[in-house]
């Protein structure tokens, strides 16, 4: 049971705030490295990552005998998550537009999934929220249609898949000693 109750939040926490690639050991290309500006611009984008991510540090507490409990808990962890979007969404805004070919096309996709994404975790809390929990079966089903909601995100692996399009960015990304202590080193 506890693995239900977590799932859209392990889902959307995953999804939304890492990046498997994004500390890579070795660079995309052994032979070339990371404009410093691009560099630079990956520093801040992944320093905004770093603050929203320490909101998250707290997972909700599950009481399998208390699902009014174990909803609310859900209910506060979401609106942790909503916030460290907004700081992820921040960092993007102070970064400005990185200093590669096409970036502001770059940070407009990763922008719009990120709003997205806001919008629907804003409609998934609400919903959880308002929801009549009374026993297991109950909570059971507003995390199933939380899930359900979260599932219609064009692109659920989050902004930073969109920003890592860029070849530029990518490679940023893997050189970024910020990026590295945020994702860990092997990520």
């Amino acid at each position: 049971m506890k693995r239900m109750h977590s799932a859209v939040l392990v889902m959307s926490v995953a999804a939304l705030l890492s990046c498997a690639a994004c500390a890579s050991d070795a660079p995309p290309d052994p032979g070339r490295h990371a404009d410093p500006a691009a560099l630079a611009w990956v520093d801040k984008v992944c320093t905004g990552v770093a603050a929203g991510s320490a909101k998250l540090s707290q997972p909700p507490a599950v009481d399998d005998a208390d699902p009014v409990k174990t909803r609310d808990a859900m209910v506060d962890f979401l609106g942790r998550l909503g916030s460290a979007l907004e700081d992820m969404a921040g960092g993007l805004r102070t970064a400005g537009v990185p200093p590669v070919p096409d970036g502001q096309s770059v940070v407009d996709k990763a922008t719009g999934n990120l709003t997205e994404t806001q919008s629907k975790l804003a409609e998934t809390k609400t919903r959880m929220a308002q929801a009549k929990v009374t026993d297991q079966p109950s909570l059971r089903q507003v995390i199933s249609e939380a899930d359900a909601t979260m599932g219609k995100l064009a692109d659920p692996e989050g902004p930073i898949k969109d920003l890592k399009a860029n070849p530029e960015l990518d490679l940023a990304f893997s050189e970024s000693a910020t990026c590295k202590r945020v994702y860990g080193s092997g990520a």
